[in-house]
């Protein structure tokens, strides 16, 4: 009986090991399959967020003009996924597989087909739904927390699973507990300014958000253990039109850029982000690029077109690039 067990456990171990290998094989094989960028037509979405889900193998992407969350496979095919009439504009993403989590940062900046006085410049708030079945678990208004105009812009997710959003048009980080507890987690003059303020964050393992400013082109080192400790990281250039960030290393970040610079940068940082310097650039395909996603080695940064929505005779379009970077 002891036999028979140890042959189905070995059995079972490398079935297990099989699929541990096969799995970034035919990732692997995808993404040569798909030849690089990543086209995809969606009516008007408009999509600002990006997120991979391996369980999906598909990325996931908001939408400012619609408020919803859809998929697109690596061979550039959209589809619904979520749609919640408590969805007004979905910026930001963030998946945590681990718990299997979709988090979405929600807003409005009065471009979305449900925008109205009550929440246009006025909503921040942040939802999770199961990332495999859309259904959503949670939604928390952050707004509600501070007193002023707001718009929920980005997310990042600690290793806890702790949630820190950015607000753009008050200058705070929220945080969301592991219990569901919503609190302003960190409160700054140097997060205040003209317009889109505080917007791209990313959680480092040792012990710190890494927030950028993108009217000012800042990037600011918070402390998770004393989130009064707020430090300038010394940058080679400011970089005007900061959004999404993906930490590749600890010591490296890529960082998304619009607003006229229109390119995305690797920041590297070798003295634990005091400072930091650029490693590489590359110019987007299409106009305002807003965040990206990591896939296996690769990033693919969102090419999310917003000027023409935001623009308000411009024509509207619903052609949109997953770039490779």
């Amino acid at each position: 009986m002891k036999s028979l067990s140890n042959t189905v456990s070995q059995r079972f171990s490398i079935r297990r090991a099989a699929w541990m290998v096969a799995t970034p094989l035919a990732l692997a094989a995808q993404l040569a399959m798909a030849g690089g960028d990543i086209g995809f037509t969606a009516d008007t979405v408009y999509p600002e967020g990006v997120a991979w889900s391996a369980q999906q193998q598909a990325f996931l992407v908001s939408s400012v003009r619609h408020g919803t969350i859809g998929k697109v496979t690596l061979r550039g095919a959209y589809s619904a996924f979520i749609t919640d009439s408590a969805l007004v504009t979905t910026a930001g993403l963030a998946l945590d597989a681990k718990r299997n989590l979709l988090w979405v940062a929600i807003g409005d900046l009065g471009a979305a087909t449900h925008s109205g006085p009550a929440t246009q410049g006025k909503l921040a708030a942040v939802a999770a739904y199961n990332a495999k079945t859309g259904q959503r678990v949670a939604y928390h208004d952050l707004g509600s927390l501070f007193a002023g105009a707001h718009f929920a812009n980005d997310l990042a997710l600690d290793a806890q699973g702790n949630v820190y959003v950015t607000d753009s048009f008050s200058p705070v980080i929220y945080r969301v507990d592991t219990a569901g507890k919503a609190t302003v987690f960190a409160q700054s003059e140097l997060f205040t300014g003209e317009n889109f303020n505080l917007n791209g964050i990313v959680a480092h393992p040792d012990g710190y958000l890494l927030v950028n400013k993108h009217n000012s082109g800042e990037l600011f080192r918070v402390s998770l253990k004393d989130p009064t400790q707020i430090a300038r990281v010394q940058l080679p250039e400011v970089l005007k039109g900061a959004d999404g960030m993906v930490l590749r290393t600890p010591g490296r970040v890529t960082l998304v850029q619009n607003s006229g610079a229109d390119r995305t940068l690797d920041l590297v940082s070798t003295d634990g982000w005091k400072t930091a310097s650029i490693a590489r650039t590359q110019k987007s395909l299409q106009s305002f690029p807003t965040t990206a996603a990591q896939v296996g080695k690769d990033v693919y940064v969102m090419n999310s077109r917003l000027d023409t929505l935001l623009t308000p005779d411009a024509p509207k379009v619903s052609d949109f690039t997953l770039q490779k970077y």
